[in-house]
């Protein structure tokens, strides 16, 4: 243990209102915390591409340019600019109260006052956004300055981009939140000297909870995971707070070490206990009938899209939902199985010539069979953003048949862990077949590659490799599909 309670910041305040255990972690076990994935350092670098948009603002602002390493300097910078009467400041920095605190815009205000303003890639001010924002104030106003107001910068998802700069004025949306922090601040005190009584002794108990992921997941989640079980309680379908500590109060960590009653747990987790425990794997009458809707030809649909807070395509919106790849298998009666694909690979607008390449492949008869409402959202924007494609979209949503519901409705197995997601049915159900020999094995990441990948403009055999491997995935995706399908169908025998 420090002989001295380290000096607490305004991340780490945010931190120990997550988890005390966590800010405890930060400050005397940094090294224990998770690496940072590439999709990670990707959302990373996105914030701060947003931040240097919103300075933009303030045309006449002066960034304080000592970086973290550097906190000294920067209060000094910060002082020296404000004793100039500098008008605007970026990444101001204050030691207020043994809180350290850069503030992303210090505007100056009437009256030797001063506005806070907090920049987030949201679209709406938040609940931890009002608490960080209040950290900022409190030291502020602890290093003898006056904030007359507080308020949140985010990203406004009714800009629309036409190409060229973005325009900072239209790209965000400011919320006052002052009343929400001073209301804060009521309790912000107390807050901090319970979070340094808790940094003068031992590291706070393991708890688990919903704490662990909200408002973000833990930098220290992999460290104080890694004891639990396989299947572990915080793994339990539609567990809660409450639940999780009951069971943990009654030493329960493993699904399969519940009681077969165990009043705190709903019906349908009971149902999912026991088929861990009993490792069960079983098909449902009524599986072959259900199978029986989709007609041959069979075609196996998936989309990635991307969804960014800067707009990545000229006419569209920030956060907007932009489908930019499909893969489609082809599954003929005689068990011949043919492959198509479309990744757009550059910045014009991907929808029209995705939504072309796809009519064109799936024709105008036979199932198409995706998983999950997912793909019927996507194409009905498609026909609401291009109507001249409305009747033929239209067409083709009346052939989608859903697998999600079948396996749910009719499948029992225990390496599904109570889910139903595609990443746990595959690999249960085709056992030579899965994502882990994939260089991108989810869609968060294929988004956030393929967005830095386009955006960059970069050619050559990173790009081509990166396009490669988008493919592979979302090839990976429709055919697990179909070999479901074909193992489902196997089990159900004939109608």
């Amino acid at each position: 243990m420090a002989a001295r309670v380290p000096n607490l910041s305004k991340s780490r305040y945010q931190k120990g209102l997550q988890c005390h255990r966590q800010l405890w972690l930060e400050c005397y076990r940094k090294q224990l915390a998770d690496p940072i994935s590439d999709t990670t350092r990707a959302l990373f670098d996105m914030g701060h591409r947003v931040g240097e948009l919103a300075r933009e603002r303030y045309r006449d602002g002066v960034l304080v340019e000592a970086d973290y390493r550097q906190g000294a300097l920067a209060l000094q910078t910060t002082r020296e600019l404000m004793r100039r009467g500098t008008e605007a400041l970026f990444e101001a920095a204050f030691d207020g109260d043994g809180v350290f605190v850069r503030v992303d815009v210090l505007l100056k205000a009437p009256d030797g006052c001063w506005d806070v303003i907090e920049v987030k890639q949201s679209t709406k001010a938040k609940e931890e956004h009002v608490t960080d924002a209040a950290a900022q104030v409190h030291s502020i106003e602890r290093s003898g300055f006056t904030v007359r107001s507080a308020a949140i910068l985010y990203v406004n998802r009714e800009y629309i981009w036409e190409g060229g700069d973005y325009d900072p004025h239209r790209l965000f949306a400011l919320e006052d939140v002052t009343d929400q922090v001073r209301s804060h601040l009521e309790i912000l005190p107390a807050r901090l000297a319970e979070m340094r009584r808790m940094l003068s002794r031992d590291c706070p108990e393991n708890r688990f909870g919903k704490h662990c992921r909200k408002p973000y997941d833990c930098a220290y989640l992999g460290h104080c995971h890694a004891l639990l079980p396989d299947f572990a309680i915080t793994d339990l379908p539609w567990v809660t707070d409450e639940q999780l500590a009951a069971l943990q109060a009654d030493g329960i960590y493993s699904v399969t070490e519940v009681p077969p009653v165990y009043p705190p747990l709903q019906p349908r987790q009971h149902t999912v206990c026991r088929v861990a425990a009993e490792r069960r794997v079983s098909f449902a009458d009524g599986l072959a009938s259900a199978l029986a809707a989709a007609e041959h030809p069979l075609f196996f649909l998936d989309f990635e899209t991307v969804m960014s807070p800067l707009p990545l395509f000229p006419g569209t919106r920030p956060y907007q939902v932009i489908p930019v790849q499909w893969s489609l298998h082809r599954l003929d009666a005689d068990g011949s199985l043919r492959h198509w694909e479309y990744l757009h690979e550059d910045r014009s607008d991907p929808r029209s010539g995705l939504i072309e390449a796809l009519l064109e492949r799936v024709g105008d008869r036979g199932s198409v069979v995706v998983y999950s409402p997912y793909e019927t959202t996507r194409l009905r924007q498609l026909a609401e953003e291009l109507p001249e494609y409305a009747k033929e979209i239209a067409a083709l949503e009346a052939r989608l048949f859903d697998l999600e519901p079948v396996v749910r409705q009719h499948v029992q197995h225990h390496e599904f862990r109570g889910r139903t997601s595609l990443k746990l049915v595959l690999p249960a159900l085709v056992s030579d077949l899965g994502y882990d020999d994939l260089d991108i094995a989810d869609g968060q990441t294929a988004a956030v590659r393929y967005e830095a990948m386009v955006r960059s403009g970069q050619n050559g055999a990173a790009r081509a490799q990166l396009f490669a491997s988008l493919r592979e995935y979302c090839a990976r995706d429709t055919f697990g599909l179909c070999r479901v399908y074909q193992q489902l169908a196997e089990r159900a025998g004939p109608t």
